[in-house]
């Protein structure tokens, strides 16, 4: 166990990968990268045109204008892709939404990607919480699955491993490359990943032309803003793509992965928390909470359901909370399968009810001698 920051320990353990499971290791830098990406690639196909100049790289027309060429064209090409946007207005920021029946499954498999890794690098850096979205627990209802994502802190940065199966690489390299042609003004080639439609790829062509024309962003501070940020930007998402082309080549899958673990009890030893989490029940997942609400403090010897601290970050799950007030020992774990709540009730599986209730007994064995 090691200690990074005053009150931050942070713990970790390897657990066998999934068959065919790449590793790709990134900065912190090349983790947002990816995360905005992602979050492009998605926007573009529930509709949200407007995010395209979100890329703060050229002088655009203003968005918001519904008279500019840009506005109009996007516009148009949206109400051949998406026709059913075309009855909610001409609003190029307005979208089918992630969820909806009509959205592709590329969108939803980007998103849920966008989701593990953007939670794991916020709660690692920030293991207080948030009130944003980054701090929500992921919703996966994609087609490729969850993937998994490792943080460690070195020599003063984060590096990210991102444990991903193929076709999880493979979106992730989409997304990148999506967003290459976006900074790059080439809508053209963008949008040949989004359809095949000669009528919408030739007004993208004219949105290409368009683009092309544009100066880069300055300001009076830094004339070569715009220019700098393009460079670095495309700079960056070279070598990243061709790091994931290296991967991919190479065909290097790994047998084991790294899993952030944060202490689910101050008041254990390291290699106890360990045991603990080597359950026997992998239906339960810790859950990164620091401290427990009072009530829990109040009773004694029982498990019972709670609802998150609204400042932590907001769910629809409940937390388990199993407290031995004798040893303070605590344990958290939260699962959607296997806890119920029936009138303030607790309904635990026997064998699950027992384990908890044997590694409280033990702990307070261990640190008070009864």
């Amino acid at each position: 166990m090691v200690q990074h920051e005053k009150n931050e320990w942070k713990m970790e353990k390897v657990i066998p990968a999934r068959s065919e499971t790449f590793s790709l290791l990134v900065t912190e830098e090349e983790c947002y990268l990816v995360i905005n990406a992602l979050d492009l690639y998605s926007r573009i196909w529930i509709g949200q045109y407007d995010r395209i100049n979100d890329l703060s790289i050229y002088e655009t027309e203003d968005r918001w204008n519904k008279n500019t060429c840009s506005y109009v064209l996007f516009q148009k090409m949206r109400n051949l892709l998406i026709p059913s946007l075309e009855s909610v207005g001409d609003y190029l920021s307005c979208s089918l939404g992630i969820w909806s029946d009509e959205t592709d499954i590329k969108a939803i498999n980007a998103y849920d990607l966008q989701q593990r890794i953007r939670y794991e690098i916020s709660w690692f850096k920030n293991p207080e919480g948030g009130m944003t979205v980054n701090y929500d627990k992921p919703w996966i209802r994609g087609g490729i699955g969850d993937c998994s994502v490792f943080c460690m802190r070195e020599d003063d940065s984060i590096r990210v491993y991102l444990y991903v199966s193929q076709e999880q690489l493979n979106a992730i390299q989409t997304s990148l490359k999506v967003y290459e042609f976006f900074a790059n003004r080439d809508i053209n080639a963008a949008f040949g990943y989004y359809t095949s439609d000669d009528e919408v790829l030739a007004i993208a062509e004219k949105l290409t032309t368009v683009y092309g024309k544009y100066a880069y962003r300055s300001f009076s501070s830094d004339k070569d803003f715009g220019k700098r940020r393009y460079c670095e930007l495309k700079d960056k998402l070279i070598k990243l793509l061709e790091k994931i082309e290296l991967i991919i080549d190479e065909k290097s899958y790994v047998s084991m992965m790294r899993v952030n673990i944060t202490p689910a009890n101050p008041f254990l030893s390291s290699e106890e928390i360990m045991k603990i989490l080597d359950m026997p029940f992998e239906h339960f997942k810790k859950t990164r909470r620091k401290n427990p609400p009072e009530d829990v403090l109040k009773r004694p010897g029982a498990g019972f359901l709670t609802g998150m601290y609204p400042k932590e970050r907001s769910t629809t799950d409940y937390l388990l909370v199993w407290y031995e007030a004798e040893s303070k020992t605590e344990y958290y774990f939260a699962g959607e399968d296997y806890v119920f709540k029936h009138g303030g009730k607790l309904d635990l599986p026997e064998d699950i009810r027992k384990y908890i209730r044997n590694k409280c007994n033990t702990a307070r064995k261990v640190q008070t001698g009864f």
